[in-house]
């Protein structure tokens, strides 16, 4: 992603050349007021998997395109190429990124611009070739296994590089749509009442309702909901209310205007089982974080 604009809220990390063939990075981004920002790439590939919230962006020879998770944007170019990025106001976008330059495309993997342009646009004849699609539950579990790897150190590298190339390799071979990859949205009146259940667990992080009757106020049935929100979002309703839980505890800890145990009772945990959950996030406790 670009350099972000001033005043953002900003809980990503970057790996740079996380081996010689890549470079990752991810995170969320929240912005009080509307933002602009231009980022500058090298030749080569680049994915950004939405995970949540909406990526507005336009490319130098293009339009202007708005993407919203969970979902995918894929360009190729054999030439430097810059990026046009717009935020809206309080819209948290959750992502991540993976930059791969033409150099290593080619000596490392073997890979022919010709091929791999004909696999994002078949219908590629210029220098660069992009794609947007929907991002299924596999790429979206792969995004989520980044997001949240368990290990550190060298591992941790070894780790994301190799998840970093997994769901690349998936999202290419779901263009092709012969791959597992390759699924289809779920229907409107379904992303209606999945978009509507997201918005009452964020309203409700502190005291969340039960799957039921989260499922009543959404206009659906329990078990419609968990399996529809697992395919929208990538995760169970659980699991998604305890990363929201956490995000918002991050925020709220790096702002240095609230305590452990005020932070804790606001995201619905108690001191210690919220230390312990938030060291195994982020690596670092929630002491140590404000105090920073």
């Amino acid at each position: 992603m670009p350099s972000q604009p001033p005043s953002s809220h900003d809980t990503s990390w970057q790996l740079p050349l996380a081996t010689p063939t890549l470079e990752l990075s991810a995170g969320t981004l929240s912005f009080p007021a509307p933002a602009h920002s231009i980022e500058h790439n090298e030749a080569g590939l680049k994915l950004v998997l939405v995970l949540g919230g909406q990526l507005d962006y336009q490319l130098q020879s293009g339009g202007a395109v708005s993407v919203e998770g969970p979902a995918f944007h894929i360009s190729l170019s054999d030439t430097p190429f810059s990026v046009s990025h717009h935020y809206a106001a309080r819209q948290p976008l959750q992502y991540l990124s993976v930059r791969m330059p033409m150099q290593a495309l080619h000596d490392t993997f073997g890979a022919e611009l010709g091929s791999l342009a004909r696999r994002i646009a078949p219908a590629a004849r210029q220098t660069m070739a992009t794609a947007n699609g929907y991002a299924g539950k596999a790429m979206q579990a792969l995004g989520r296994q980044i997001m949240l790897c368990p290990l550190a150190g060298p591992l941790r590298q070894l780790y994301l590089s190799g998840k970093a190339l997994e769901l690349t390799a998936a999202v290419m071979d779901g263009l092709t749509g012969t791959g597992a990859a390759a699924e289809t949205a779920p229907g409107t009146r379904q992303l209606r009442c999945l978009q509507q259940a997201r918005d009452i667990l964020l309203q409700r992080l502190h005291a969340p309702p039960t799957l039921p009757e989260l499922a009543r106020l959404a206009g659906t049935n329990a078990s419609t909901l968990s399996q529809g929100f697992r395919q929208q979002f990538g995760t169970s309703v659980f699991a998604y209310v305890r990363e929201q839980r956490l995000e918002l505890a991050y925020r709220m800890l790096t702002a240095g205007n609230i305590s452990v145990a005020d932070a804790a009772h606001a995201c619905g945990y108690t001191d210690s089982h919220f230390s312990k959950v938030f060291r195994q996030r982020y690596g670092v406790s929630p002491s140590d974080l404000r105090c920073a």
